[in-house]
């Protein structure tokens, strides 16, 4: 599971399905404990960006959300919602 460098880049344009898959795999692999010390380690590193990438990502959402939310409260009933 070696990966090239600035390969992290393009997390941020990767769905989130995708990271979580691949997030799966990594744990699988270290799971497994078949791995040489030298790929384990590459591996849990990239476990590591991975799971950074995860967590932005549900932070981001869940702004979001809470955004989207305050924007429904603030219009209150009968009102139009206020525009993003």
């Amino acid at each position: 599971m070696t990966n090239a460098p600035g390969q992290s880049t393009d997390l941020a344009q990767r769905p989130f399905d995708e990271l979580i898959a691949e997030l799966q795999r990594v744990v699988q692999a270290l799971e497994s404990g078949n791995l040489p010390l030298e790929e384990a380690i590459v591996t849990y590193r990239r476990g590591l960006e991975l799971h950074t990438a995860c967590e932005a990502r549900l932070r981001e959402a869940e702004l979001t959300i809470s955004e989207l939310g305050r924007g429904v409260a603030d219009a209150g009933p009968g009102e139009p919602e206020a525009d993003a």
